[in-house]
């Protein structure tokens, strides 16, 4: 199974302004001499025809770079990853999917339908890695029962603080 990642793009209008603006620099650039502003401006307008795809399938986990018909692919092999965990806030309404290797981390946004998939395709490609595969509403009420018992921590500290602060009032009194 083949799951492809969420992978902003830039709208034609703006492809289009950013390349005009780019060809402005250029030609003004070449009639004053500013080489190093002809490269730059070189390099920027060939951002505009660059396209980024995330993929994750039984290869592994693939970053695949397109730009006029050449083809890089970036590929962490099933093997070398050590860690997978959904994180569903921060991309809402989609889920960010940070992946590890080693001590490198790769986010990839899928939608929430693909995660479950996601999640039981890197169980059965690699055993040994954590797949943190807990739900959203399984993480929310473990992070509510960790809130209340630090709250309730943080009670205890106060009521001993209070209890000395009352002990040490009354016996400054005697």
């Amino acid at each position: 199974m083949i799951y492809k990642g969420i992978v902003k793009e830039r709208d034609p209008k703006r492809k289009m302004l950013l390349f005009a603006g780019c060809m402005l620099v250029l030609f003004l650039s070449i009639l004053r001499g500013n080489y190093l502003y002809v490269c730059v401006a070189i390099v920027i307008s060939l951002a505009v025809f660059f396209k980024k795809e995330h993929v994750v399938s039984e290869e592994g986990v693939m970053i695949v770079y397109r730009l006029f018909g050449m083809k890089v692919v970036d590929k962490w092999e099933w093997k070398d990853l050590t860690a997978m965990r959904p994180d569903f806030k921060k991309a809402r309404p989609d889920v960010l999917m940070e992946i590890g290797r080693d001590v490198t981390i790769r986010a990839f946004v899928f939608k929430k339908e693909d995660v479950p998939g996601v999640l039981e395709l890197a169980k059965k490609m690699n055993p040994n890695m954590y797949v943190d595969d807990r739900t959203e509403e399984e993480r929310f009420e473990a992070e509510d029962e960790r809130n209340r018992r630090l709250a309730e921590e943080r009670m205890k500290k106060e009521r001993i603080k209070a209890a000395e602060k009352a002990r040490k009032k009354n016996h400054s009194r005697k």
